[in-house]
């Protein structure tokens, strides 16, 4: 299964940004052993008319809880797993929830293409996403029949129904080791998934290198698109429904912060497919910023300036803190939450995530080379609460001036907006 990290750092400053990508992301999910977060759904689909979905209701059964999503492609990986496990479930005893935050039309129409059984629970206000700390999905969690959270890192292929009733009659919940065909399975659905979404000629997994940049969906009356990143592993991504400063962003690894948008940039969302697994970051993002700079007319300038910037130390015990051989994965931080969450994530990673959190250009000049685990609270725009958080890894952040590389995005002559046509 596409479960991988990805080269790129994540900085999420806003609510309208969505993720797919492995559970690991999730550190913000509730500790096992506590009490389960209050399940607060808008609407229950799928079950019978006047059902609850609350833990008054539920209690005394085992609830397995899949935060999932329509334009999630693991999440439809996961589909055909999670069907199997509910069809040999005991309802009387296990009850499995499908949690979505979409639109309940988007839902029905996803589901009579791809049928989900059980419940499908739909948290219209994102309350149940953010109680349970979900950052990126897909993410599961097992409730045990007294109300508490029995797991939170195991996935469906992880679970059986053997399992699910040991843990309601009372025992620990034990990981199951999904067989070569469940994975199998999982795998060719999540690859389908990709492979309808990128909607590319050839399929994405034919493709040796592929880059390419189509016209998003235009947002509904009333309604602002959501732009979606999804994160398969070091060259392979797919972005929906995102500006072109977005996409450079998060495809490109340019730090929001150095990204200018001209007033004359027509207004337009984009949805942006990589599989290019054996390019160099490097040379991999100057692929991406030609691509949205042609597909969407822009001009797209480079200017260095010498700037007041944070400059990343290291102290000697910073090295005790490093793990050498693990490939890099993200710093991904949440205004929302204060919280830079670095998973196995380089130095570099760490600069960039502490930009997002701080405003300001921050250089990696620690002179490590590995990665680092931690989760920092860092308050918006503070270099003092960011110090205090980096100490406990043995890294400080020092004013400087540094020369700064930003970007200046402006249209070409004869743009129009993509809904435009000729």
């Amino acid at each position: 299964m596409y479960r991988c990290l990805s080269w790129i750092a994540l900085t999420v400053a806003c609510a309208g940004v969505a993720f797919s990508q492995m559970p690991a992301v999730n550190t913000n999910l509730p500790a096992v052993g506590s009490a389960a977060p209050e399940l607060s759904l808008t609407q229950v689909m799928q079950a019978a008319a006047g059902t609850k979905a609350d833990w008054a209701a539920l209690r005394g059964k085992v609830v397995v809880l899949e935060f999932w999503a329509t334009w999630c492609a693991p999440c439809i990986g996961e589909i055909p797993v999670l069907n199997a496990l509910n069809a040999s479930v005991d309802p009387a005893k296990v009850q499995v929830i499908s949690v979505d935050d979409e639109d309940p039309a988007v839902v029905q129409a996803f589901l009579k293409k791809k049928p989900i059984s059980g419940w499908i629970g739909l948290d219209a206000s994102g309350k149940v996403f953010d109680r349970y700390g979900v950052s990126a999905r897909p993410a599961t969690v097992v409730i045990g029949p007294d109300g508490r959270v029995a797991s939170t890192t195991l996935g469906p292929e992880q679970l059986s129904s053997a399992s699910l009733l040991a843990l309601a009659n009372g025992d620990p919940l034990k990981a199951v080791e999904a067989s070569a065909a469940v994975k199998a399975q999982a795998s060719q659905a999540t690859a389908q998934a990709f492979d309808e979404q990128a909607k590319v000629p050839g399929g994405s997994t034919d493709a040796l290198f592929q880059i390419s940049l189509t016209a998003g969906e235009p947002a509904q009356e009333g309604k602002e698109s959501k732009t979606h990143v999804m994160m398969r592993g070091p060259g392979l991504m797919d972005i929906t429904n995102a500006s072109p400063d977005t996409l450079l962003s998060f495809g490109a690894g340019i730090p929001a912060t150095r990204i200018t948008v001209g007033g004359d940039v027509p207004k337009a969302i984009y949805n942006l497919h990589v599989q290019a697994p054996n390019v160099s970051p490097d040379k991999l993002a100057a692929a991406i910023e030609l691509a949205i700079a042609s597909g969407a007319r822009l001009h797209i300038e480079h200017h260095t300036a010498v700037k007041d910037a944070y400059v990343l130390t290291a102290s000697a015990e910073a090295a005790g803190h490093v793990t050498h051989g693990a490939q890099g994965g993200v710093a991904f931080y949440s205004r929302k939450t204060q919280v830079l969450q670095c998973i196995n994530a380089t130095p570099n990673q760490v600069a960039d995530g502490l930009e997002s959190a701080l405003e300001v250009p921050v250089v990696n000049e620690t002179g490590l080379d590995g990665v680092v685990m931690g989760m920092l609270k860092v308050a918006p725009k503070d270099l003092a609460s960011a110090n205090a958080a980096l100490a406990s890894l043995g890294l400080k952040l020092v004013a400087a001036k540094r020369p700064i590389e930003s970007v200046v995005v402006s249209a070409m002559s004869d743009a129009k907006p993509v809904s435009e046509k000729p």
